[in-house]
Parts: structure tokens; C-alpha cells; sequence
């Protein structure tokens, strides 16, 4: 392979948006995770590691990393690594179809081959729980797949609505893509007052539903701490929670960036071809803006119940999305 192709595919897979870009964002995200929800608990938060503490999440990564892999002698010793490192790239290779990346994958129905990336980063999470014979884990996952039952179709149908309403407004990009999604969401809410009640419909159930995929408050059931101990991954420690940790980490980096780039307008008000750069740090603000907003819900929320968190996803977030995604097919 010629040096010329070599590098930029380098500098993308491998440097931005691809794995390197990735770590950082977690990095940043946990620093400001801990920092804002200290804050609303009117703590300080990180303080010592790093100027403001920025450094913190570094340093506890690199602790987890330095520790002794024990595993318990029962438990698989190879598939929660395996099927975690698959996760992370599942979910790193998301970010390659946004318009993120320098030359983004862009394909008709190409958001199929997305929704199965997501699709398997939530199984792989799921099992690497079942690796470790505990019976919190055993409550932990069986708690996790029911959360998983009752919001991963909610979750793709709401996110389907942005996605058949930009595939009707004229354009060259390809159709049911996420790029044409990502690029057209503004639009979609300027074409009429229809499609934008419709997305705002979508809205408020894709954001449920991805608080719930996300297993944060009151969605977080499978890892009651006061109930379950941590739930699915109660017997990890070491490198292995700090894959759990990083996977988990990076799929929170994920969803709230598709819900950014087709909820909240993407780079709107600046175009990607006047003004990239402007348009790549809007992306990010409103990105940071969601992220901040999740994490002080997360922080003030109480939990819910198992049954209450299920019967909610399915009468009202369910609803929802399935009526949106059907009324956005028929328009």
C-alpha cells in the first residue's frame, strides 16, 4: 500500500475520530462527570491530579491498569476481554459513518450496519457480566437484559424518525444514511410544523430511551448499588474493570453524539461546507451541553424500581417512538 493512502486512513482509524480521540473524550467526559456531579452534591470534586484535577481519570485508569489481573478461577478468563476490546471497537467504528470523520463512511441504509454496531456493544456488555459466576452478577444481567429488552427498540425506533424525515427532503447524499441524517437534521425541523412535531416526539423518547440504554437514573436497576452491590461486574477489578469501564465510558461518548447529531440540529447554524471547523466545535458544545444536562439528571434522580423502570419504557417510551417512526412513514 502507498504511503499516500497509508497515512490519512492511519490518521483517521487510528488517531481522529478513531481510537486515539476516543480515549481522550472519555478522559475529558469522566473529568467533567466527576466535577459536575461533585457540585450539585456541593463537593469539590478532582482537585489534586493535574491543573483542576483533569488528570484524575488518568490516573485512576492507569491505577486499575497496574493492579494484578486476579480472576476467579471459575469464571471465563478470556471472553470478557475479548468481547469488551470487540465492543470498544464496535463503537469507535460508529464514529467513522458522522460527519466527524475527514472522509466518513457514507452509504444508502447505512445505518443499519450502525444500529448492529450499537446492537453488539450492548450484548458484549451483557457478556462479559456472565463471565463471572456471582450471584449479583446473576441478578445484575438478569436486570440489565430485561432494561435491554425494553429500551433498545425504542431506542432504534425513535432514532429511525430523523433518519426516514431526512431521506424525504431532496438531496444527493445517500438515503438512510448517517450522514444524510446528521447533515439534513436542522433542515428537518425547518421543513414544516409536522416534521418538526414529529421530531419533537421523537425527541423526548429517544432521550428516555437512551437514558436507559445508558443505564442512567432512574433507568440504573442493573447495578443497584444499595441492592446489587455493582451489579453485573461485581467480581472485576484490575485491567478488566478498566475495559468495563472504558467500554461503558464509549458508549455513552456514542449515543449522545448521534442524539447531537440528529436531535439537536448537528452543526447547525454553521455548514460543513463554509465553515468545518466551526462546524466540528459546535458539534462538541452541544455535545458537552448534553453531556452536562445527563450527568446532573443522573446525579439528582432516585432509581427506579426493576418492574417500574420496565412498565415506563414500555407504555410510554415505546409509545412514543413506534408512533413517531410510524407517523414519519406516512407523511
Amino acid at each position: 500500500m502507498d504511503v499516500e493512502v497509508l497515512v490519512p486512513l492511519v490518521t483517521q482509524y487510528i488517531l481522529y475520530p478513531g481510537l486515539l480521540f476516543v480515549i481522550a473524550m472519555v478522559l475529558l467526559t469522566q473529568w467533567i462527570a466527576r466535577k459536575v456531579s461533585a457540585r450539585v452534591m456541593f463537593r469539590y470534586g478532582p482537585i489534586w491530579v493535574g491543573p483542576f484535577g483533569s488528570l484524575q481519570p488518568l490516573a485512576d485508569f492507569l491505577k486499575l491498569l497496574a493492579k494484578e489481573d486476579l480472576t476467579n478461577r471459575l469464571a471465563s478468563r478470556h471472553m470478557p476481554i475479548i468481547v469488551a476490546s470487540l465492543a470498544v471497537g464496535s463503537l469507535t467504528a460508529i464514529v467513522l459513518f458522522t460527519p466527524l470523520a475527514p472522509d466518513p463512511v457514507a452509504a444508502p441504509l447505512d445505518i443499519i450496519p450502525v444500529f448492529y454496531l450499537l446492537v453488539w456493544s450492548a450484548i458484549a456488555i451483557a457478556m462479559v457480566g456472565m463471565g463471572a459466576p456471582n450471584p449479583y452478577s446473576s441478578i445484575g444481567v438478569g436486570r440489565y437484559l430485561a432494561l435491554l429488552a425494553s429500551s433498545e427498540p425504542a431506542l432504534f425506533a425513535s432514532y429511525l424518525v430523523p433518519v426516514i424525515l431526512s431521506s424525504k427532503l431532496p438531496s444527493t447524499l445517500p438515503e438512510y444514511s448517517v450522514m444524510r441524517t446528521s447533515l439534513l437534521s436542522a433542515a428537518v425541523w425547518g421543513a414544516s410544523w409536522v416534521y418538526a412535531a414529529i421530531m419533537a416526539v421523537a425527541l423526548v423518547a429517544a432521550l428516555l430511551a437512551t437514558m436507559a440504554s445508558l443505564e442512567l437514573k432512574p433507568f440504573d436497576i442493573p447495578e443497584a448499588e444499595a441492592e446489587v452491590y455493582w451489579g453485573m461486574f461485581t467480581e472485576y477489578g484490575g485491567p478488566r474493570l478498566a475495559l468495563i469501564m472504558f467500554v461503558l465510558s464509549t458508549k455513552k461518548i456514542v449515543l449522545l453524539l448521534l442524539f447531537t447529531l440528529f436531535f439537536l440540529g448537528g452543526s447547525a447554524p454553521f455548514s460543513y461546507e463554509t465553515s468545518p471547523v466551526a462546524a466540528i466545535i459546535i458539534i462538541f458544545l452541544k455535545y458537552l451541553a448534553l453531556f452536562v444536562v445527563m450527568v446532573v439528571v443522573d446525579t439528582i434522580m432516585p432509581r427506579f424500581r426493576p418492574d417500574q423502570a420496565i412498565r415506563f419504557l414500555w407504555k410510554y417510551v415505546f409509545t412514543l417512538s413506534f408512533g413517531a417512526v410510524l407517523v414519519a412513514s406516512a407523511v
